[in-house]
């Protein structure tokens, strides 16, 4: 993928899941945690991640694993973080939204505003920033470094995604309509 294509296709996937968050907290009252990834031939998928019962670090991997599965060459990650001022004291649910490959990142974030009920009634801008170091960016590195996986993981995370597969929504970006 040539640089500028990737440049657009991350500026695309970053304003889809950004946006897509957005009708989803105003219209439904929830955040899912999700990731999509983008193979270089246009195959995406979108898999909600919040039914997966795995520590934060083997998530992490299989996610990893399901990129590589897909030949993904970008991908869109949305999930809740909770963040703490260190001065106030406070803590706050922030929407942390990135899009990226291994050479190049987009990563905006948004304060969680709660309704009656615990929904989620909006969602507020902090800031969006990108840079070509997503090796150094928590939660941007699915795609940049090298990961290995071992044989009983293999097998542990391909049963995962099999079973995943039904309930994940595939399409092709370059299909017509």
């Amino acid at each position: 993928m040539e640089y500028n294509e990737s440049r657009e296709l991350l500026s695309e996937l970053f304003e889809e899941f950004s946006e897509w968050y957005s009708s989803l907290a105003k219209e439904n009252g929830i955040v899912p945690r999700s990731i999509s990834g983008v193979s270089e031939e246009g195959r995406q998928f979108i898999y909600l991640i919040d039914e997966l019962e795995l520590h934060h670090m083997v998530r992490n991997k299989y996610i990893r694993f399901v990129l590589e599965e897909h030949h993904s060459a970008a991908y869109a990650y949305g999930g809740l973080a909770l963040r703490g001022d260190g001065d106030m004291g406070a803590i706050e649910e922030v929407l942390d939204v990135v899009a990226a490959d291994s050479k190049h990142y987009i990563m905006g974030h948004w304060r969680v505003i709660r309704g009656e009920g615990g929904n989620v009634a909006d969602l507020q801008h902090l800031g969006t920033t990108e840079g070509d170091d997503p090796e150094k960016q928590p939660g941007t590195w699915f795609l940049a470094g090298s990961i290995r996986f071992t044989d009983a993981e293999k097998v542990r995370y391909g049963t995962i995604w099999e079973d995943a597969k039904p309930k994940v929504i595939f399409s092709d970006r370059n299909a017509g309509g």
